[in-house]
């Protein structure tokens, strides 16, 4: 068998999850928030019209304040579904370490916590995304796994293979 090119061990803390379901909800899809802008104008358009015309004041306060609403609404729909998924993690996915294997051909993940050991080929996978802090592999639309950048011990040359694995599947945010 072939030798991996890259051998990582990485682990996803609560805080990482967190942060992966802010950037899920607000960063993967950047027509989200201003999606919520033009709703809440609408909204606030439909709230400030009187008698034909529109009441300006109240437009631009109603606009700010449905707008901040639906985000306050994303915000706690995201801290809902951490919380929800950190009580009922019962196999300790939280700080147990994942070893991801990089071969030319396919990723083969272990997970020695879960017992658990799984291998796909690059061409199976719906996207990679990159951001700040993480690798996030899209197995589909809405399943993902991180890989945290600061277990990565050469990142360029990484990067460089992954993107190149990936090509038109790779996005960088």
């Amino acid at each position: 068998m072939k030798q991996p090119r890259f051998i990582i061990k990485t682990t996803m803390e609560k805080k990482d999850y967190r942060k992966f379901l802010y950037f899920s909800t607000f960063k993967k899809n950047k027509t989200s928030i201003p999606l919520l802008g033009l709703i809440a104008l609408l909204a606030g358009i439909m709230i400030s019209w009187d008698n034909g015309s529109i009441n300006f004041t109240r437009l631009v306060i109603s606009w700010i304040g449905l707008f901040a609403l639906a985000i306050a609404f994303a915000v706690i729909k995201v801290e809902i579904r951490v919380a929800q998924r950190v009580k009922t993690d019962k196999t300790g996915t939280f700080g147990s370490i994942s070893t991801l294997k990089f071969f030319d051909d396919k990723i083969v993940m272990e997970n020695q916590a879960l017992k658990a050991t799984s291998q796909l080929k690059y061409i199976h996978f719906y996207a990679l995304v990159e951001s700040k802090d993480y690798f996030i592999f899209y197995i589909n639309m809405n399943q993902a796994s991180l890989v945290r950048k600061q277990d990565i011990e050469n990142l360029d040359e990484f990067k460089a293979f992954i993107a190149e694995k990936f090509r038109n599947r790779y996005k960088s945010i």
